[in-house]
């Protein structure tokens, strides 16, 4: 697939030319961000553990006119996600932009939790991002710098009954992800979360259906939200594609609580 025309927007971006990884990007917030970043001009690597449905994703940015790339990845692997990292190297193309949003959740209190489930999701949520910065960071400090998105959530700043795996994990992504600013400002090397609460795309939609009543559940947590609404998946992207661009140049170690006003309501 030939690179879409660049355009004003697209050069501001700084994306022209440079590669994007989405990790998590099969679905839900991950595929409408790979939709976003293709529409911004970045060549966009849909890396999941689900293979087919990485490949249906950037099948999607080609039929739409932008460049798109598949790979499999299982983040809770170290070798896996060296493979993924050594075959973005053969593209041929700086890695500019890293999108962490690969995530699982469980719903079970700190007595009822197995380690079974406590490992998948710290494994997921937290190790899978350890494990994708360990690779990128070093390929962006070669490259003359770049930017890191996580998908955090507004359960890495408060905390919600039934979820402890889930809040530590995100918790920890929050520091992490500091972490690896601080250590790498000199590097021109940006990491920042995006912290957004329930949205209409993704993890809570999932779980909302899969309860016995989803519009009680969706009521329930709509009723606490300042805003009164769900986010919406292109207020997602939305922030994801300017902490990822170069407008945000001097943006750093950042949280931005994209939850209509919760985690300051609560904290």
């Amino acid at each position: 697939m030939t690179a879409p025309t660049p355009t004003p927007d697209m050069v501001a971006a700084g994306y022209e030319g440079r590669l994007a990884v989405v990790v998590g990007g099969a679905s839900g917030l991950g595929t409408a961000i790979c939709r976003r970043l293709g529409d911004d001009g970045a060549h966009v690597v849909v890396a999941d553990l689900d293979e087919v449905g990485a490949q249906r994703v950037a099948d999607g940015l080609a039929h739409d006119g932008a460049v798109g790339h598949a790979h499999h990845v299982d983040v809770r692997d170290p070798r896996s996600v060296s493979e993924l990292f050594a075959a973005i190297d053969g593209i041929g193309a700086d890695l500019g932009v890293v999108v962490l949003s690969a995530a699982v959740e469980t719903r079970a209190s700190v007595v009822d939790c197995s380690d079974e489930e406590w490992r998948d999701v710290i494994d997921t949520n937290l190790k899978g991002p350890f494990l994708c910065m360990k690779e990128a960071v070093p390929r962006m400090v070669e490259a003359g710098g770049g930017s890191i998105v996580a998908l955090g959530s507004t359960l890495g700043q408060v905390v919600a009954p039934k979820y402890p795996a889930y809040c530590a994990s995100k918790f920890g992504l929050t520091n992490l992800c500091k972490q690896v600013a601080i250590e790498h400002a000199k590097d021109n090397v940006r990491v920042n979360i995006v912290a957004p609460s329930a949205c209409d795309t993704g993890l809570f939609v999932r779980m909302a259906e899969e309860s016995a009543d989803p519009d009680a559940i969706r009521h329930m947590v709509t009723s606490n939200v300042p805003m009164g609404r769900l986010g919406r998946a292109d207020e997602v992207c939305d922030a994801v594609a300017f902490l990822a661009s170069d407008r945000s140049s001097y943006l750093s170690g950042a949280v931005l609580p994209l939850d209509g006003g919760l985690a300051a309501r609560r904290t």
